[in-house]
C-alpha cells in the first residue's frame, strides 16, 4: 500500500469512531473477531483490499480515502489541458500507447484512438491499464443504460483508484 500499516489503521479507527460503531460491532459487520479488528487499527496487520472495501462499505468512505490516496485536482477546461495529459502520459515508464488514425480519403471514418496493448513485455502496465478500461466501458454503459446509478459508478471507481494506489509510474529515462 502506499501508506504504513499504522496510518491505514488509525484511518480505520477514525472512521470507525465518525460512525459510533465499537470494535465488536465493527468486527461483527465483517465476520472477523474484535482482536483482528485491534490490529487492524493498530497496524499489526494490514487487510487486504477486498476488507478494505468492506470496511469502507461498512463505514460510508471510500476506499481511496481509507488508505490515505489523495486524488490530484487535475483541471481539463481546454482541450490544451488534455494534450498535457497526452503528453505526461507518453513521458511515464511501464506504459505504451500507439495512436491510429483513420481519415478520408483512406476511409470514410474520420477517427483517432489511443492504443494500449495489454500484452506489450516492455510496458508491464499497460494489462492493468486495459483490464481498468475494459471494466471502466462496461461500467460507463451501465451507468448510460440506467442499469447502474451514479453513486454506484462512484463507488466503483474509487475502489479501483485504491486498488491501483500503489501502482508506481516512474518517469522514462532521458525525460
Amino acid at each position: 500500500m502506499m501508506n504504513n500499516r499504522s496510518d491505514i489503521g488509525n484511518r480505520i479507527k477514525q472512521a470507525r469512531k465518525a460512525q459510533h460503531l465499537s470494535q465488536t460491532e465493527l468486527a461483527n459487520r465483517l465476520g472477523k473477531t474484535m482482536r483482528t479488528v485491534q490490529k487492524y487499527e493498530s497496524g499489526e496487520i494490514e487487510p487486504s483490499i477486498g476488507i478494505l472495501n468492506e470496511i469502507a462499505n461498512i463505514l460510508n468512505i471510500s476506499p481511496a480515502e481509507l488508505i490515505g490516496y489523495q486524488k490530484k485536482n487535475i483541471t481539463l477546461d481546454t482541450l490544451s489541458d488534455v494534450l498535457y495529459v497526452l503528453n505526461e502520459l507518453n513521458k511515464k515508464a511501464g506504459l505504451h500507447f500507439n495512436i491510429d488514425v483513420n481519415r478520408p480519403p483512406k476511409t470514410e471514418e474520420w477517427s483517432c484512438s489511443l492504443k494500449f496493448m495489454g500484452n506489450d513485455e516492455i510496458a508491464e502496465n499497460n494489462a492493468d491499464l486495459c483490464l481498468f478500461l475494459e471494466r471502466y466501458a462496461d461500467e460507463r454503459e451501465s451507468l448510460e443504460q440506467g442499469l447502474s446509478n451514479k453513486d454506484r459508478f462512484n463507488h466503483w471507481f474509487e475502489t479501483e483508484l485504491a486498488y491501483y494506489a500503489n501502482v508506481a509510474l516512474p518517469d522514462k529515462k532521458g525525460d
